[in-house]
Order: C-alpha cells, then sequence, then structure tokens
C-alpha cells in the first residue's frame, strides 16, 4: 500500500507542475483534489535493464497529454507494466476522462462472424469515427440472439427481451468483462410487438461509481405515444410519470433532472422537465414542469434530441426534418438547432434562440444517450456538425443497416458512411453511440 501511495503522490506531483505549464483554458489538465475512493492498482515498476522502464515519468505525461484518444491511452497502458502504471496514475491524477467534451465516443456495430450467422452470441465491435479504424480491443457481450439492444449511456448497453408479456432490461459493460449485468425489475406492462415499445435508456451516472444513487429512465411506446418510466439504483419498483401525457421525443439528464421534448398534435413542441431524485415513492411521480417558452417552433420535426453543451452551460436543441422530394423521388433531410439556456436559481428558460452555428462542438446524436465533445481534441472530429445514426432501430423483421451519417452546419451538406449490412437481424440493428469506459481509464 505505501508503494501505491507513493506513485500516486509522485504522479499527483508531476501533473500539479504539467498543468502550470498548460493553457488555462484547457480543463482536461484539472487536478483532482484528493484521491478517490476506488482503489487504483498500481504494478510493480520493473527492474534492470529494461529500455521501457527508462522513460522519465514527466516526459510520459507529456506524451499521454498528446493522446487525444481514450483507444491510444489503452494502447500505451499495454505496452508493459511500468507503462501501464504510468498510465493509471496519469488518469487518476488528472481526472482527464471525468471531464464534458473530453471522450469521443465509439460507434458500436455487429462482427463479420455475426453478420454471416456464424456465432451463437451477439457479437460486437467498436468503430472509430475520428480515425476511420476499427478499435482492437475485445468487447464483452455475453447476449444471445433474439435480445435487442435499446440504448448506451456512460458506457453501459441496455438489453432488453420479453419475459412473459413484460419487458426486461438489463445493463452490461461492454468495456469490462469483471462487471456483472445489472437486472432491472421487469417493466408492468404488457406487449404483443415487441418493437413497439422501449425506445431508449439513459442513466443520471455510471453505477460502478454511484451504485446507491444512479437512475435508469426508460423512453416507452404505448398506444399513442411515448411516455417515460424510471427506477432507481436498488429500487424494486419503476416509477411511471403521468401516463395520459404522451408523444415524449426524447429525454436527457441535465442539472440533475431529466428534461423532455414533448411534442404535441398541433406540432409544436415543448420542453418539460422531471425531479426524478427527489421523488421517493412510485406511486407518487413527480410532475411535469414546462420549461418552454410561448414562441416554440411551430414546424413539425421528425425527430427531436436534447443535448447538454461540451461546456454544461446550455442544453442543444436539435430538431431532425425529413421531406420527400417527388420530382427526383428522394427524402431530404435537414437540421435545426436551438440554443436553450435556463435560469440557475428557477429553471425557468432565459433565452431559445435558433443558431446556426455551433461552433467546435460536434453533436452525436440517435437512440444512445446524446453527446456533445469539442471537435478540437479530436483530430479527425468534424466541427459545427451533427454525428446521427438512423432511427429505425425497431424493426425486426428485415436486414439492418449499420450507418451514421455527418451533417454539417456550415452548408447544410449530409454524408452517409455504411459501416455493415447484415443478412441477420442483429442486437443492434442500427449501431449505437457509446462511451469507451475502458477499465484503467477512471
Amino acid at each position: 500500500m505505501r508503494k501505491r501511495e507513493t506513485d500516486y503522490g509522485v504522479a499527483s506531483s508531476i501533473a500539479k507542475k504539467h498543468k502550470s505549464a498548460k493553457d488555462s483554458g484547457d480543463s482536461s489538465y484539472s487536478i483532482a483534489k484528493k484521491k478517490p475512493k476506488t482503489e487504483v492498482e498500481v504494478s510493480s515498476i520493473p527492474e534492470g535493464n529494461n529500455p521501457l522502464a527508462s522513460l522519465p515519468l514527466d516526459l510520459s505525461f507529456i506524451i499521454l497529454d498528446k493522446l487525444f484518444e481514450s483507444t491510444d491511452h489503452l494502447s500505451f497502458a499495454g505496452v508493459c507494466k511500468y507503462w501501464c502504471s504510468i498510465s493509471r496514475n496519469y488518469n487518476v491524477a488528472t481526472q482527464r476522462w471525468h471531464k464534458k467534451g473530453k471522450m469521443l465516443p465509439l460507434f458500436l456495430v455487429s462482427t463479420e462472424s455475426e453478420r454471416k450467422g456464424k456465432t451463437s452470441n451477439h457479437e460486437l465491435e467498436a468503430y472509430n469515427v475520428s480515425g476511420g479504424h476499427r478499435c482492437k480491443y475485445n468487447i464483452h457481450f455475453p447476449v444471445t440472439h433474439g435480445k435487442r439492444c435499446c440504448g448506451s449511456s456512460h458506457g453501459w448497453l441496455a438489453i432488453f427481451d420479453v419475459e412473459g408479456k413484460c419487458f426486461s432490461i438489463t445493463l452490461v459493460h461492454p468495456f469490462q468483462k469483471s462487471v456483472e449485468p445489472i437486472k432491472l425489475p421487469l417493466l408492468d406492462f404488457m406487449t404483443n410487438k415487441l418493437q413497439e415499445y422501449i425506445r431508449k435508456v439513459i442513466l443520471s451516472s455510471d453505477p460502478i461509481l454511484n451504485p446507491d444513487s444512479y437512475v435508469v429512465v426508460v423512453l416507452y411506446s404505448g398506444y399513442g405515444g411515448s411516455k417515460l418510466a424510471f427506477i432507481k439504483g436498488g429500487q424494486q419498483q419503476w416509477t411511471y410519470t403521468d401516463r395520459r401525457r404522451t408523444c415524449l421525443k426524447d429525454v436527457t439528464f441535465y442539472r440533475n433532472q431529466v428534461y423532455a421534448v414533448v411534442g404535441g398534435s398541433d406540432g409544436k413542441e415543448r420542453i418539460m422537465s422531471f425531479d426524478v431524485h427527489s421523488c421517493t415513492k412510485p406511486s407518487k411521480p413527480p410532475k411535469a414542469i414546462n420549461r418552454t417558452p410561448n414562441d416554440v417552433p411551430k414546424i413539425r420535426a421528425n425527430y427531436s434530441y436534447l443535448v447538454e453543451s461540451a461546456v454544461g452551460d446550455h442544453l442543444w436543441y436539435v430538431r431532425r426534418l425529413i421531406s420527400y422530394a417527388s420530382r427526383n423521388k428522394k427524402h431530404i433531410e435537414r437540421f435545426r438547432v436551438y440554443k436553450v439556456v435556463f435560469d440557475d436559481k428557477d429553471g425557468s428558460v432565459v433565452e431559445q434562440v435558433e443558431v446556426h452555428s455551433i461552433g467546435d462542438e460536434a453533436l452525436f446524436v440517435g437512440a444512445s444517450d446524446s453527446i456533445s465533445v469539442l471537435a478540437s481534441s479530436f483530430p479527425g472530429c468534424k466541427p459545427n456538425s451533427i454525428y446521427y445514426t438512423t432511427e429505425e432501430p425497431y424493426n425486426f423483421d428485415y436486414p439492418d443497416h449499420e450507418t451514421y451519417h455527418i451533417s454539417s452546419l456550415d452548408d447544410g451538406t449530409i454524408k452517409e458512411y455504411e459501416w455493415n449490412y447484415r443478412l441477420l437481424p442483429s442486437a443492434i440493428p442500427c449501431g449505437v453511440w457509446i462511451l469507451p469506459m475502458f477499465k484503467g481509464l477512471f
């Protein structure tokens, strides 16, 4: 234990000295004030004439500063025990991967073996959209055929299945094999058509770091539209918000509350919030609070998303509109983006204005938890752009396309990147965005 504390102290000292040499505007170099409660294993430093062990600690920190991708840090850590020790000390001391906008999501798709129907279980692989290559890491996904992914959040995948006529949801961590799946209580509504229901699953925080305080939110479809349910870690019963309130189009966690886009029959959409953390009894669900001013957009959107900005000071309200051009028989897609700022005291909307640029940010939206990153932190990532997946993850009868698109807000152009086309259905029919929460980064 003394050795571990010594290594951590040296790493923290170097990190602090290194931070003073950096530009004050880069928040990725902020130092943790105290050692995290989670114990970090530090491998013993090799002795002898091993040239890899001669890399100075301060120089290694400079190298790690220049590695933008979390997967590159894993490659660094995999060289030898000494470099693994350096990498872990660096990540603990700087808390780099806990900063908003500092981790680029991966695009998770099925493997070639699964696409050809050669496996008994679903198999997945990750694709780096910034570097344009597959990641060379094994992904743990113990899910048999017939089950489906219904979202990802904080590095976890949500898998749903039918037990009798009820739904079950299991949280699986694909990057840490040693982490046990979390099976949630059954949802108490029945279904006859699987594709009609679970639309999205998001988490308030990582269950590994917050085993007693995380919240799971489910966006599910019933007759007439989508509704919301949630459950806290350790609870045995779901809480259902007003089931008369339908047509919820997206949900996200922001400032310790759940914010949702609610559509209306008139095409107008409103942003509402739910205080799920203060709810202690499932029989007394929180009431929805309307946060939208009167001048709401009147143009009907096919899909809507809420994304917390990379800085965290506002939400991006993204509306995806699809129209059909009969002249050339093609569907035309375009985006409208709004910046929504809330009052710090009462949560009311201070500003909601349409913008034509989101600056250096890149947004990742789809069936997963929406994510915003600073594009300048990742070579190859396109700023002022929206990365989005197709929104047809519930079709169980036809072959699947694993594609994502990039819409540039600079000129409105959209590029499609088709990664896979399968002959057999998959657990992830359209691919999902997921944060690479590998062991050793936290």
